[in-house]
């Protein structure tokens, strides 16, 4: 089923680069064609890696935490590359499965016993010019630190508020139980169809807001003379000069990712509860 299976991992561990050279011997044996993003191949000593922004395979195995499968997400070429990941990370909230049960896991999807999982994504504009898609979220704060912004925030047509915060969360069901979380955003069941609106140290007391992802979130910064910043997933930023216009759509596209089981949100949930 599988022709080609790219590999990407985080760099700045030794057991992820062992780990990914194992797989790759692994997964060369079986007489099936192995990708290897272009800084893990150099890692590993090697000079036939490919971009990740070029990278194209049928399967991708992504060794490392939650930064790794965000980074991938937002870079490959074809968005719905199923991925499997591996934890080699601090958190690993996305990840499925133990570094130790790699090659078993492996196997398991060769033989096709898995199921895919998908995840919503959002789509981010600014000026109505297209940047980027995220996996978890899109968020707007102050390049200036405890510098409240002016945000004047609409769903669809209609103008939802008008607040000065610290910053303003967008985030997906996945992102939900990410940055969302930790500013006091509630946790959505995955197949939800909704966004989180999370605003960061409000002058006014308020709650998160969960809209459908069908309407539109437009945000302006308005009458602000501090310059602000826009961050996806950690992995994009875009610094906003004065008064811009970001809009955050439903993505035409998902993430999708190899399971052995079906319980993510109640993994999720554990991890998050053990890990406080």
């Amino acid at each position: 089923m599988f022709k080609k299976i790219g590999i990407v991992s985080r760099l700045d561990v030794e057991e992820a680069l062992k780990l990914s050279n194992e797989a790759l011997k692994f997964i060369s044996k079986k007489g099936i064609e192995v990708i290897l993003e272009d800084e893990l191949s150099k890692a590993l000593g090697l000079n036939s890696g490919t971009p990740l922004n070029k990278l194209e395979a049928d399967l991708i195995l992504t060794i490392g935490g939650d930064g790794t499968i965000l980074k991938t997400c937002m870079n490959i070429p074809n968005p719905e590359t199923p991925i499997l990941p591996i934890d080699m990370g601090r958190r690993g909230y996305l990840t499925e499965v133990p570094p130790e049960h790699t090659i078993d896991a492996i196997e398991e999807c060769l033989a096709g016993k898995y199921k895919i999982e998908e995840h919503s994504k959002l789509s981010v504009f600014h000026d109505e010019n297209f940047l980027v898609d995220g996996l978890n979220e899109a968020l707007i704060t102050s390049k200036m630190p405890l510098k409240p912004l002016n945000f004047d925030v609409s769903a669809g047509s209609y103008r939802l508020i008008e607040i000065r915060a610290d910053g303003l969360i967008v985030a997906t069901p996945t992102g939900s139980t990410a940055h969302a979380f930790s500013a006091g955003g509630p946790i959505l069941e995955t197949n939800l169809e909704a966004f989180d609106l999370v605003f960061i140290c409000p002058l006014k007391p308020i709650r998160s807001i969960v809209i459908s992802d069908k309407i539109d979130v437009s945000i302006k910064l308005s009458n602000e003379k501090l310059e602000a910043v826009l961050v996806v997933d950690g992995c994009y930023i875009k610094e906003l000069s004065l008064n811009s216009k970001v809009l955050v759509k439903k993505s035409k596209h998902k993430a999708l990712f190899i399971r052995f089981e079906t319980r993510f949100l109640s993994r999720r949930l554990s991890r998050l509860v053990s890990r406080m």
